[in-house]
């Protein structure tokens, strides 16, 4: 994030001059450095297992038999698993030490790729990509804390590189993922996807055992919030089950109504759980009192909505319906990727003469004015009516995301930074599983209204109406049509392109309103005056819980 006029001397001051850089021993820059690069690669790995596998859906789909409620669980079980740990990872690791923590997260997400890549099912490849998520979560959450640990004491520009480093690494992957991943799927298969983790996976573990050193050992606030961690994964699993089996199954079925209502109050647990726990908490609910960081997480979870969100949907539009190769929809998605690079540099011209929250309403802008130039897609419509919307989306989120996990981490004191970072990085893959989750419901609603039975009647049999809503939903057309008497295939056909564009359109609709209503609180919650000044990040740690005594009357 650019910074504020305000706050560039003191960064200035905290740079050394070249001479003491060049006095650093030689031990301590190589471990900055393997840690650096350990910590990149790391992050290129696990941002590259979410976007591979959005192109590989209709292949996965189609080898595995899987329903869309199997496709969605594929994307949420590793994103819901990773969120949910994220926070309690982080916590561990100030106890026992970041680097025993990280590397048991690369050993777990290595084995778990090699056990997606050998799945026979889609059960099994549910399985094993929520213990992705787990070893994904045990790596990122405590990757920039072992950045901050192996450069204490060095200069503010070394450290900010290599943050910046970190940062691109999952940048690259989720600009080139789409394109990688729809090349190994259609020169190799799907399993490839997940199988060229191994050796990276191996490479890490290697590097970090000989050369990153270990920090944050003791340095936590004592014990782990067990709490906390059970009742959050129980909260979005009831939550999320909910969403998919009600889609699929009929609101009114009891494991949908009981889900939904017991995810509901075991959230108001965790909530009650986490306030009475305050500083000790996985994750400080009185961090939300500050407006701005409370802005910075529901960007962050909305801007996830937008990008990875709908990428399943896409995907399964190109390819079942277009019948697109996966290369070439990793193609088409490129252009979101490249318009984030262009956002990106941008955004920090940009924030140079406008207000931060300026700069991420006019992002956030974009991306909605974007989604809804595409409401209305039509099953006449080839790849290049997505173009425009991939750009904006793609420009919209440049302006965007540099700024979230700074703004999140700069309003609060320093002595709960730690918590605020592992807060927006939980965000995001909770934006993508509930993007995943609500455009699904959308999807499963519109192709259940247009190929009812009463619609089917007279050209299928009326035992094969589920059957076909369940091919459509897939994105399986080819399915569709050999599903159906020769006869009546034509008009099948046509009312299957229907169901799935319309639902499109729809989607298309409530996330370009939501993009604009994300805007607008963009401009009400982030305000300068939150952010802490250099001066004010040593305050003790009863700052937080005073200020929100105060805001809330307490």
């Amino acid at each position: 994030m650019a910074e504020s006029e305000a706050a560039r001397p003191n960064q200035e001051a905290q740079e050394v001059a070249p001479e003491a850089i060049e006095e650093t021993p030689p031990g301590v820059l190589s471990a900055r450095r393997w840690t650096t690069g350990a910590t990149a690669l790391a992050a290129a790995l696990m941002t590259l297992d979410i976007t591979v596998v959005n192109v590989a859906m209709p292949q996965i789909g189609a080898d595995l038999d899987a329903s869309l409620d199997s496709l969605q669980w594929i994307v949420n079980a590793y994103t819901l698993t990773f969120a949910a740990l994220l926070l309690t990872a982080g916590s561990v690791s100030d106890l026992i030490g970041r680097r025993k923590v990280f590397l048991v997260g690369v050993a777990v997400f290595t084995l778990a790729s090699a056990v997606c890549a050998l799945a026979p099912n889609a059960g099994v490849l549910i399985g094993a990509r929520a213990v992705q998520g787990a070893g994904g979560a045990m790596v990122l959450g405590t990757s920039l804390a072992l950045i901050s640990g192996v450069f204490e004491g060095a200069p503010t520009r070394a450290r900010t590189r290599a943050i910046g480093l970190f940062t691109a690494g999952g940048a690259a992957s989720a600009a080139l993922g789409p394109l990688v991943g729809g090349a190994i799927v259609e020169w190799l298969s799907w399993p490839y996807l997940f199988a060229v983790n191994v050796p990276l996976g191996l490479l890490i573990l290697f590097g970090t055992v000989r050369k990153v050193p270990e920090s944050g050992a003791g340095s936590g606030p004592g014990r782990i919030d067990y709490a906390g961690a059970v009742l959050a994964v129980l909260a979005l699993f009831l939550l999320n089950y909910g969403l998919l089996a009600g889609a699929e199954d009929g609101w009114s079925e009891l494991d949908v109504v009981v889900s939904m209502a017991a995810g509901a109050v075991v959230a108001a647990v965790f909530a009650a759980v986490q306030w009475r726990l305050g500083s000790s908490a996985m994750l400080d609910l009185r961090l939300f009192t500050i407006p701005t960081f409370s802005g910075a997480l529901l960007l962050s979870f909305a801007a996830r909505i937008f990008s990875f969100g709908m990428l399943p949907f896409l995907t399964l539009w190109l390819g079942g319906m277009l019948h697109l190769t996966p290369f070439r929809i990793g193609l088409v998605l490129l252009a979101q990727s490249v318009a984030i690079v262009i956002g990106a540099p941008l955004s920090g011209v940009l924030a140079k003469f406008l207000p931060v929250s300026r700069v991420l309403a006019l992002g956030m802008t974009v991306v909605g004015a974007g989604v809804l130039l595409t409401v209305g897609i039509s099953p006449s419509d080839g790849w290049t009516a997505l173009l425009p919307m991939l750009v904006l989306i793609g420009l919209g989120a440049g302006l965007t995301l540099p700024h979230l996990l700074s703004l999140a981490v700069n309003v609060v004191p320093a002595s709960r930074a730690g918590t605020a970072s592992g807060a927006a990085n939980s965000f995001f893959p909770l934006g993508t599983a509930t993007g995943v989750a609500v455009f699904g419901v959308i999807l499963t609603a519109k192709v259940d209204d247009v190929m009812s039975a009463e619609k089917l009647d007279g050209l299928v049999p009326g035992s094969a109406t589920e059957r076909l809503q369940s091919l459509v939903t897939a994105g399986q057309f080819d399915a569709v049509g050999t599903a159906v008497p020769e006869t009546a295939r034509e008009q099948v056909l046509t009312m299957a392109h229907t169901a799935y564009t319309e639902a499109l359109s729809q989607i298309f609709l409530v996330a370009g309103i939501a993009g604009l209503v994300a805007a607008a609180a963009s401009l009400v919650l982030v305000r300068e005056k939150d952010v802490y000044r250099d001066e004010h990040r040593a305050q003790d740690e009863a700052e937080v819980p005073r200020k929100a005594a105060e805001t809330t009357g307490g």
